[in-house]
């Protein structure tokens, strides 16, 4: 009789954990940028803590090519949700498609404009002609860039714009090749280990650039909100 009752409370437990399995919602979160960077940091949290589990998600991560690229395959429906900045859907809704940013996650702009101490530069007004490293052409970093040129009476023919990616933009400036970057802090902080003199200034004294941002589409918006929220909820409470 004990050992009937124990496997009947063993079958249940089975039956009751593969429901639980059974009823996660599968999530695919697209990053705009390596995984690894200290800005995604939150999220690596809330998925090693347990958080999107909670929520009764089960979140893979994927990595695109910039914040603009991950916008293209949220709206085409190839990730629930992924990351950008804040200016990201403001940007490519105007071209058609339909995201919206679903949370943001700062109150200052994320991007910084930064460059070589020794290439005789004080601000945006003196990069012409200069070199500029950006993530990618399809990265909302590149359009801050845009933004500010336009802010000191430039456009990109002005200048040498390079995208070349996170790695080759920190390589690149340590070697000389680019003069200057648009990007994230982190990789300033990666140039200046290497004992490269670095001045910055954030993109959002210029340009009203804003924070990294969490992106949908309007459909998963409508569809699938409880996925959307829980998603968030578990970011926050890791941030």
């Amino acid at each position: 009789m004990k050992h009937t009752i124990l496997s009947a409370v063993t079958a249940a437990t089975l039956v009751l954990t593969a429901g639980a399995a059974a009823a996660q919602e599968k999530v695919t979160y697209l990053f705009p940028a390596p995984d690894f960077l200290p800005a995604f940091a939150p999220f690596q949290l809330a998925k090693g803590n347990g958080y999107f589990d909670e929520a009764g998600l089960d979140v893979t991560f994927q990595v695109g090519k910039g914040g603009a690229d991950v916008a293209t395959q949220v709206a085409l429906g190839n990730a629930e949700l992924g990351g950008g900045i804040g200016d990201t859907p403001i940007i490519v809704r105007a071209n058609g498609l339909e995201i919206r940013g679903v949370a943001l996650l700062g109150g200052r702009g994320l991007t910084q404009l930064a460059w070589r101490e020794d290439a005789g530069i004080t601000g945006p007004q003196d990069l012409k002609g200069k070199s500029i490293g950006v993530l990618s052409f399809q990265d909302t970093t590149y359009y801050n860039l845009l933004g500010v040129l336009a802010s000191a009476g430039l456009t990109k023919n002005d200048v040498d714009i390079q995208a070349v990616g996170p790695g080759g933009i920190i390589q690149l400036t340590i070697a000389g090749n680019l003069d200057a970057m648009s990007g994230v802090p982190e990789w300033i902080a990666a140039i200046e280990a290497a004992g490269v003199p670095m001045d910055q200034q954030p993109v959002d004294s210029v340009f009203p650039a804003m924070a990294q941002a969490i992106i949908a589409s309007d459909d998963t918006i409508e569809e699938r909100p409880e996925v959307v929220q829980g998603f968030v909820d578990a970011v926050l409470r890791a941030v």
